[in-house]
C-alpha cells in the first residue's frame, strides 16, 4: 500500500518545490488572490456609489451563497463551462468544482431555492439591476 499502485507510480509527473498548474483544468485553478496578497494589508478606502445585489430573509445560509449542488444548464457557471467544452453530463456539481475559483465566482447565489426579496417572492438566482431595472 505505502508503494502505491502500478497505474499510480506510472502518472508521469514533474518533480517541482511549486504545484504545475494546468491552466485548462475546470476543476483546480491558480487562485489570483495568492498573486496579489501582501504581508502588510492596504489601506481600507470608503465605498462609494455602491448599490446592492440582493436582499436576504433569516433563513440564508452558507448554502445558498455558495452552492455544492448540481450546476443548472442555464446558470453562468454553466455557459463558462460550454465555453471550455465541456458537455452537460460532464458539468458535474459545484461542490467538485470549488477548486476553481473561476467557476465558483459564477456559483455565487446560484442556489435555486435563494429567495431574493428584490424579486417581490420569486424563487431562484435572481435580481435587478440597480439603478436601471
Amino acid at each position: 500500500m505505502s508503494k502505491g499502485t502500478e497505474r499510480w507510480n506510472a502518472l508521469h509527473v514533474k518533480e517541482s518545490v511549486d504545484f504545475n498548474w494546468d491552466e485548462k483544468s475546470t476543476y483546480i485553478h491558480d487562485p489570483p488572490f495568492f498573486k496579489s496578497a501582501e504581508k502588510t494589508l492596504p489601506k481600507i478606502e470608503p465605498i462609494h456609489d455602491a448599490h446592492i445585489l440582493a436582499v436576504f430573509g433569516d433563513s440564508i445560509t452558507t448554502d445558498h451563497i455558495s452552492p455544492a449542488g448540481n450546476i443548472s444548464l442555464s446558470s453562468p457557471a454553466a455557459r463558462f463551462l460550454k465555453e471550455r467544452g465541456i458537455e452537460k453530463r460532464d458539468f458535474n456539481t459545484y461542490g467538485a468544482r470549488r477548486g476553481n475559483d473561476l467557476i465558483m465566482a459564477r456559483g455565487t447565489f446560484a442556489n435555486i431555492r435563494i429567495i431574493n426579496k428584490m424579486m417581490k417572492g420569486a424563487v431562484g438566482p435572481q435580481t435587478i439591476h440597480v439603478p436601471t431595472g
